[in-house]
């Protein structure tokens, strides 16, 4: 029995922000002391590096239900399943349902429960969990939905990625400007005949001294009574994610029998566009591989939708087997790698093949 992605969707939120929205922002240091910086020279610096120019927020009177709904409904119609026929609903987050005015997070009922009451799923069979795994745990869900179907307990499962960052952002940190919100979505099903399907996964999972890499913390402002926003050690991130990405994904290559120069198309997760090349090259090194082009194999989507976290290997995903990414799509008997990083720090890789 093979393990195969049957249908995908996903939604951007409809309001864009473009890096000028910024331009107003007093960026501060860790201390409180301000960036002496010109505030137009951070910008411009900060989109040289990433690769972004603009994000998607959802709207300030909306909940992250409505995201992750359209995005599930979309991957329900793309599998031309009924709702009641999924076995299973995993959601993957980092900061549960974002309601307006509140702060803090909502993570009871869980996300998994309130996409299946929005869905109308009536079948009390069908598990509903909620995954908190970082940037990875879109991944991760497919992983755990693939180890459902192969031990007969599931045969179409629903795994969901959200992320509405735009709730969590200190407006006096610089790495406000790159986290967005945005969501994907995949039918994960069981397949006798197929040809095609989930080929090979790995999973590791460090939590040493990089534990403090991604946290919660408050304002750069020490004026503003705010307990849970984003922060980040960007060197440290870029470092673990360089060095550790390639390795995982080695694993799964090696278990699937598979080196670099057989895969046609990596999804990597879209922190900045420096590192997703310094992923290609140490992969290719890793291998002893001397001049393996990547040219045309790494799609980028972190140029208007920001990074989305956990949503953006499944909404990259989506986007080319629809066709909607300029210069790139999925041809029968393609082998791609999707891999991702986050928080804990956690990173993890699965080989498919269409």
């Amino acid at each position: 029995m093979k393990t195969i992605i049957k249908g995908t969707g996903c939604h951007l939120p409809e309001r864009i922000i473009e890096n000028s929205y910024f331009l107003d922002r007093q960026f501060m240091d860790a201390d409180g002391t301000v960036n002496p910086k010109p505030t137009e020279e951070i910008v411009a610096k900060l989109e040289s590096i990433t690769g972004i120019k603009s994000r998607r927020y959802i709207p300030e009177n909306e909940s992250s239900v409505p995201l992750m709904t359209k995005a599930a409904e979309a991957a329900i119609s793309d599998a031309g399943i009924e709702r009641n026929q999924i076995d299973g609903v995993i959601v993957a987050h980092n900061a549960g349902n974002m309601l307006q005015g509140q702060l803090g997070f909502h993570t009871v009922p869980n996300m998994a429960a309130l996409l299946k009451n929005s869905l109308g799923i009536s079948n009390h069979e069908c598990f509903a969990y909620d995954i908190l795994f970082g940037c990875p745990g879109w991944i991760q869900g497919v992983i755990q939905a693939h180890q459902a179907i192969q031990m007969g307990d599931a045969t179409n499962v629903l795994v969901v990625g959200v992320e509405v960052a735009s709730r969590l952002l200190d407006p006096h940190d610089l790495d406000s400007m790159i986290l967005a919100d945005g969501c994907g979505a995949a039918i994960i099903s069981a397949e006798d005949s197929a040809q095609t399907g989930i080929i090979s996964y790995a999973t590791y999972s460090h939590a040493q001294e990089d534990v403090s890499c991604i946290y919660l913390s408050g304002s750069y402002n020490k004026e503003l009574n705010l307990p849970t926003l984003f922060k980040m050690n960007g060197k440290d991130v870029y470092k673990y994610a360089t060095v550790w990405v390639p390795k995982v994904i080695k694993k799964a290559l090696d278990k699937a029998g598979l080196d670099a120069s057989d895969v046609d198309m990596f999804l990597f997760h879209q922190a900045n566009g420096k590192m997703l090349h310094a992923f290609a090259n140490n992969l290719a090194q890793m291998y002893n591989i001397e001049g393996l082009s990547f040219e045309g194999k790494i799609p980028t989507t972190i140029d208007f939708t920001g990074n989305t976290s956990v949503a953006t290997v499944p909404t990259m995903l989506d986007l080319i087997r629809k066709g909607e990414l300029t210069g790139y799509g999925i041809k029968p008997g393609m082998k791609v790698v999707m891999a991702s990083v986050g928080a804990g720090m956690h990173c993890n890789a699965v080989v498919y093949q269409f």
